[in-house]
């Protein structure tokens, strides 16, 4: 499939703000497990009148705050176990979604977290903690030996890196979580300032007097090491059963999820069970501003799916069953809910244009409005695309063929300066597909922009930015976005689609020595933008914009080439962009046909 474009001048844009809010994903699943609560009350309700809370001793004398619930009077049952650094209450109402299937759920707070003793490790002893955990479920009167495990977030980091032993449960329920602890808090070598910071500092609370997570225990591990090493999950081999991993196109773990699922998948003794749902959104705690139609399925088929695992695939026959349908199609504000048994490996939503639709707006209306993307389909395999490669120019345009002359764009990059975060995937700040006009008529930004396309192109995977930079300082970062412009009758908007980052002294990887730069040399360096599935509508353009700070997304270097735990002077950089003849500065687009991502799985 060729991309087809019409080359055009780029013209000025009237800065507008896209509104609206749209919750996260443990929002909308505490929300599912509320209308579950409302379903089956009386059950539950004898479940919390009975259940128990304690401190259960681990191997190296720590004890944990741990809560048994159960709903059961006789008989042997399976555990769910969450095990979460949200303090005492943190995951609590999460078990209404497994009590009334015949399970009994074991909560506990993370070491250092909560009422737990000991102080926050980064998730290093998890391994040690968890199976000590299930060695005690399993010695009870009440167990039957089968224990399953459901983490969202950090629940969810907590759950993989526990695997880093051999672990004795029989299934996961994994949501928006990661099996790298490194790329939680770095992207391209670059600090997730924001993220870090702030998650870290919820953490800290717990244990006031403890050294600070963030300065002391973080800032020094800059480079993937050992102590990394420690917090990655690295066999994956060992894995025996099925999982369900339910993730977003705009969510803070979206590559390092998807490549753990894929570890999961080919290095697991038995893949064939295990399933990803990528939805639109991501943890988004405050403003994301899109309403895409039907994405609350991803949640209910994630739910469903973990329960099918859980169950051995008996969901369907039990009596409680029709309650459940009612329960999901009252959530989904539908009439009613009819099963998704026909889900592949990959589920994946295809997004598509939508000028910032409140949540107050009529799914319906949304829906039939936007006939470009806004979809699900399935399929066994993640698509595999066809690279399209579209090349800076001096016009500021991106276009197919590489400019015979090279030339060069030069910008003043001011630490004090920075160019303020607007969107993206994001925690605490303004999450998602924002409009980025506000941001791009800046003196440190370039912006390069195609012709409207002829045809609607759909863009599935991970697009990357190839660029060749010099600086003249020993350090600096190069920054990308990648956003949908709507014609000018539409609005104009530029709407994120992704962004990412290269800290230069991490050029050659985090897990090589830092590498200063060399004043008036070119470096080539490829910047990752993690996936996206999303179509690009006729008469659209896409536009390329480069820049030296994304903040306080990520954390602004200061240009003087020091480690992030040393202070030094805060230096300007004039930064360039090289494009054209031997410095064919790109973008690869991962280009796929209608065809591989059909609108194959029913809305009821």
């Amino acid at each position: 499939m060729k991309m087809r474009l019409a080359v055009t001048v780029a013209v000025a844009m009237v800065v507008a703000l896209v509104g609206g809010v749209r919750a996260m994903n443990v929002e909308q699943l505490t929300e599912m497990a509320a209308v579950m609560g409302e379903e089956f009350e009386t059950e539950i309700a004898a479940a919390r009148a009975s259940w128990s809370a304690f401190n259960l001793t681990m191997r190296d004398g720590v004890q944990l705050w741990t809560v048994f619930l159960n709903l059961h009077s006789e008989g042997t049952w399976p555990t769910v176990v969450i095990r979460s650094p949200y303090g005492p209450d943190g995951t609590e109402n999460l078990a209404d979604l497994f009590l009334p299937f015949g399970f009994v759920v074991v909560e506990q707070n993370q070491r250092g977290t909560g009422q737990s003793e000991g102080n926050f490790t980064f998730w290093s002893t998890c391994p040690d903690d968890e199976a000590d955990t299930i060695s005690w479920i399993k010695q009870q009167s009440w167990s039957n030996g089968q224990v399953y495990i459901m983490g969202a977030s950090a629940d969810g980091i907590n759950a993989i890196l526990a695997m880093r032993q051999q672990q004795q449960e029989l299934g996961q329920w994994l949501i928006f979580s990661l099996g790298v602890g490194y790329a939680a808090a770095f992207q391209g070598g670059a600090l997730k300032q924001n993220l870090a910071k702030e998650w870290l500092k919820g953490m800290q609370d717990y244990r006031p007097d403890a050294p600070s997570y963030y300065e002391t225990v973080l800032l020094p591990h800059e480079q993937y090491g050992d102590w990394w090493q420690q917090r990655t999950l690295n066999n994956d081999s060992t894995i025996t059963f099925p999982s369900i991993f339910w993730a977003g196109w705009y969510d803070i773990f979206l590559q390092p999820m998807m490549d753990t699922f894929e570890g999961y998948l080919y290095k697991s003794v038995d893949p064939q069970q295990s399933r990803m749902i990528i939805g639109p959104r991501g943890h988004c705690l405050t403003e994301h501003p899109f309403l895409f139609p039907d994405d609350r399925y991803a949640e209910v088929w994630s739910y469903e799916t973990a329960l099918s695992i859980y169950g051995n695939g008996t969901l369907p026959a039990s009596p409680l069953y029709p309650r459940w349908q009612r329960a999901m199609a009252k959530y989904l504000g539908v009439d009613g809910y009819k099963a998704a048994h026909n889900l592949e490996r990959y589920t994946l939503y295809v997004m598509g244009p939508s000028r910032g639709a409140p949540p107050s707006a009529d799914v319906t209306a949304v829906a039939a409005e936007n006939t470009t993307g806004m979809y699900w389909t399935t399929s066994p395999e993640f698509p595999q695309a066809t690279t399209h490669n579209l090349f800076l120019d001096d016009a500021e345009r991106l276009q197919e063929l590489n400019p015979a002359t090279q030339n060069s764009k030069t910008y003043l990059y001011n630490p004090n300066n920075t160019v303020p975060t607007v969107g993206g995937n994001n925690l605490e700040l303004a999450c998602g597909p924002h409009d980025q006009r506000p941001v791009e008529n800046r003196s440190d930004v370039l912006v390069f922009t195609t012709g409207p396309m002829i045809e609607d192109t759909a863009v599935v995977g991970r697009i990357r930015v190839r660029l060749f930079v010099s600086s003249d300082r020993v350090d600096t970062d190069f920054t990308v976005k990648i956003s949908d412009v709507y014609p000018l009758l539409k609005g104009g908007d530029s709407i994120l689609i992704g962004d990412s980052i290269q800290r230069m002294r991490w050029r050659n990887g985090p897990e090589q020595n830092a590498a200063p730069m060399e004043a008036g040399e070119i470096y080539e360096i490829t910047i990752d933008l993690w996936p996206t599935a999303y179509i690009f509508a006729k008469g659209h353009r896409l536009r390329l914009v480069v820049s030296s700070s994304n903040y306080p997304r990520f954390s602004a270097n200061p240009n003087n080439g020091l480690p992030l735990d040393q202070s030094g002077p805060i230096l300007a950089a004039n930064n360039t962009i090289y494009f054209g003849g031997d410095t064919p500065s790109a973008v690869e687009l991962p280009v796929v046909s209608a065809e591989q991502i059909p609108r194959n799985v029913p809305i009821p």
